[in-house]
């Protein structure tokens, strides 16, 4: 059996034939200029206000809100539409492009699951031939061997290592994982996971958006916690420290799967984004009512 082990280990070999590659440059998906969305919020309104007058606070509007909303008035002054019609508009420009960039972060994870995908496709085809081929030819040869009535030890030695062969391939192609070295330096999952106070990467008032609980559905537990917790239970998340560093890190060794788990978890983030413009509407509808 020890003249057995050179053939598995090359076998075993041919299922690593498809060596990482780069998935490309990391950063193509982050804005050229990080641009600034900052403007000072007003403070926190008390718990029983209505969700829009906690979205103009947000935006430093509540002021505006309350003149519209208490007291039924218009926003006649010129200024203050002005500053109404900029601050909504600056929060849509935000959303929008966060929800940009994590939806083209979340196809380049896409594009590079489908390159590993087609590699390992590759692989397994090529190995799945092999063992074809193995067996055929063992079988070709033990039928000459018995024809020419060889000895009954070679006849043997023909089929075991011929068998040796084609299971070794065979089981080469179950063991098939090719990987790519994807690098993702601005890091859109980490300060999700992290929780900052502030991010550096999410313009401030998106990021007040998933970080405040009082914009989550039930108003308990912040969007940007209950993007964490499913993470945690339906990706594995938190049990596999090296899986954490290499998604919240600054990239590393992926394969398929891990890739298109990185792609679910960006498209998710920028859907609760995108539900940022329902709240925007309603508050540039509750204030703007009377033209």
């Amino acid at each position: 059996m020890g003249s057995l082990r050179p053939t598995v280990t090359l076998a075993l070999a041919l299922a690593g034939c498809a060596t990482p590659r780069a998935a490309g440059p990391g950063a193509y998906c982050a804005p050229p200029t990080q641009a600034s969305f900052a403007f000072d919020p007003d403070p926190s309104p008390p718990a029983q206000v209505a969700r829009e007058e906690r979205t103009a606070a947000l935006l430093g509007l509540r002021d505006a809100f309350g003149e519209s909303g208490a007291s039924g008035q218009s926003l006649r002054a010129d200024p203050d539409r002005v500053r109404v019609l900029e601050r909504i508009e600056l929060a849509r420009l935000a959303v929008g492009s966060t929800a940009a960039e994590l939806a083209c972060e979340s196809e380049r994870a896409k594009q590079a699951a489908d390159a590993v995908a087609r590699a390992q496709g590759g692989d397994v085809q090529r190995l799945t031939i092999a063992s074809i081929g193995a067996s055929a030819a063992t079988a070709i040869a033990g039928v000459l061997l018995s024809t020419r009535e060889a000895s009954a030890a070679s006849q043997d030695a023909v089929a075991i290592g011929g068998g040796a062969v084609t299971a070794s391939l065979a089981l080469a192609s179950l063991v098939v994982h090719p990987g790519v070295h994807f690098a993702h330096a601005r890091n859109l999952l980490a300060e999700i996971w992290l929780g900052p106070a502030s991010s550096s990467l999410y313009p401030p008032f998106v990021w007040a958006y998933l970080s405040r609980p009082e914009f989550s559905n039930d108003g308990q537990r912040a969007i940007r916690e209950r993007i964490v917790e499913r993470w945690r239970v339906f990706e594995g998340l938190g049990d596999d420290p090296a899986l954490v560093l290499l998604v919240f890190g600054g990239g590393g060794h992926y394969d398929a799967d891990t890739l298109r788990m990185r792609a679910r978890m960006l498209d998710e983030i920028a859907a609760e984004v995108a539900l940022a413009s329902q709240d925007v509407a309603a508050l540039a509808a509750r204030i703007l009512k009377d033209r």
